[in-house]
C-alpha cells in the first residue's frame, strides 16, 4: 500500500466517523457511492448510523487498521465471492476477507475506534470513485458487552470449557468473536484459532451447528403428563444498551402460530425449558430474550428477569 492510498484511506474513514458520530446524514450519503447514496437506498444506511450514533457517544476517534483491497481485475459480470488476504506485517498472521458480490473496482477497508464508557468500532468498506474514497459498506459494533472486551469473554470460554461447562463456553466464544470480528466478512488467523476452540467445545446438540434448516430440538414436559417439542434456530449473547448487563438470545420460530399471547407464553415456555435442561446458563445472564419469528414478519420479542424464571 502507497502512503498517498493509506493517507487517502484514513483520512475518509475518519471523516465518515466524524460524521456519523455528529448524525450529518447529508455528509455521509455526499461521501456514498451512487448505487448507496439515492434515498430509496440510503435509508437502511442512515437508520443504522442514527442508532449507532445514539449508543456510541462521543469519545475519542482514532484510525486503527487499514487494508487495500485490489478488486479492479474482477469480471464485471462476476458473482463470486471476491477473496483477499492480508499478511500482517513482521508476522505468520494475515486478515482475510471473503465479500460476496463485489464490483470491479479499489476498494479500501478502515476500522475506526471510539474511546468512552461505551468502545465502539465503526468499520467502513470504501471504493474509489473519481479519485475519491466513498462508503461502499457501513459496519458498526460494540467493543464490549456488559463492561468486558472479546478477550474477556475468549479467556471466559476457555475457562469453561475447561470446567466442562460447555453451554456457557460456546455462547462466550461466540460472543468473543462478535466483539473481535469487525465484519461477517472478515476473518483472521486468531478469529480462526477461536473459531476452531469453540468447535472443539461445542456441546454434542451443537456440534453441528444451530440454524433455521438445523434448529436444536428441545423436549420437555408439557405438565400434564405429556411432553412438548421446542426448536431454537439461535442462541447466543448481547450487552444491554447501557452496558451494565449480558442477556441470553434465543431465537425460535413462530410459524403457525397467530396469536400473540400464545406466541408469548410459547416463548416464556420454551425459554425455561432450555435453562432447566441446562441450569448453568442461569448464572451468566441477567435475561433472556426471545425471538419467535415466522418469514414475513417482525419478530415478537419477549424479555424476561432470569431471576423471575421458576
Amino acid at each position: 500500500m502507497t502512503s498517498g492510498v493509506r493517507d487517502g484511506l484514513s483520512a475518509a474513514a475518519l471523516t465518515l466517523a466524524q460524521a456519523v458520530q455528529a448524525v450529518d446524514v447529508t455528509k455521509v450519503q455526499g461521501m456514498t457511492i451512487p448505487e448507496f447514496s439515492n434515498p430509496s437506498a440510503f435509508g437502511p444506511i442512515e437508520s443504522l448510523m442514527r442508532s449507532t450514533a445514539s449508543r456510541m457517544g462521543n469519545g475519542e476517534l482514532r484510525v486503527v487498521q487499514i487494508y487495500e483491497l485490489d478488486a479492479s481485475s474482477r469480471v464485471t459480470s462476476e458473482t463470486s465471492d471476491t477473496d483477499f488476504s492480508c499478511a500482517l506485517t513482521g508476522t505468520t498472521s494475515e486478515t482475510d476477507f471473503a465479500i460476496s458480490g463485489l464490483p470491479r473496482g479499489l476498494y479500501g477497508f478502515a476500522m475506526v475506534e471510539v474511546a468512552g464508557d461505551h468502545p465502539w468500532l465503526l468499520s467502513f468498506l470504501l471504493r474509489q470513485d473519481g479519485g475519491v474514497w466513498k462508503l461502499a459498506g457501513f459496519y458498526p459494533r460494540a467493543n464490549t458487552a456488559a463492561g468486558h472486551d472479546g478477550e474477556w469473554y475468549w479467556k471466559s470460554a476457555r475457562t469453561y470449557a475447561k470446567a466442562d461447562e460447555l453451554w456457557l463456553a460456546w455462547i462466550f466464544y461466540g460472543q468473543a468473536a462478535e466483539l473481535l470480528r469487525p465484519a461477517n466478512f472478515v476473518t483472521s488467523t486468531n478469529l480462526d484459532r477461536l473459531f476452531s476452540e469453540r468447535r472443539a467445545a461445542a456441546p454434542p446438540e451443537l456440534i453441528g451447528g444451530i440454524g433455521s434448516n438445523h434448529p436444536l430440538v428441545l423436549r420437555a414436559s408439557d405438565g400434564k403428563g405429556g411432553a412438548v417439542e421446542y426448536r431454537f434456530t439461535g442462541i447466543s449473547a448481547q450487552g444491554s444498551d447501557d452496558g451494565k448487563e449480558l442477556n441470553l438470545i434465543l431465537h425460535i420460530p413462530a410459524d403457525g402460530v397467530s396469536d400473540p399471547a400464545e406466541v408469548i407464553a410459547r416463548s416464556k415456555a420454551a425459554a425455561q425449558a432450555l435453562l432447566d435442561a441446562h441450569i448453568e446458563l442461569r448464572q451468566a445472564f441477567s435475561g433472556v430474550w426471545i425471538f419467535a419469528e415466522s418469514e414475513g414478519h417482525e419478530p415478537l420479542v419477549t424479555e424476561q428477569t432470569i431471576s423471575n424464571i421458576p
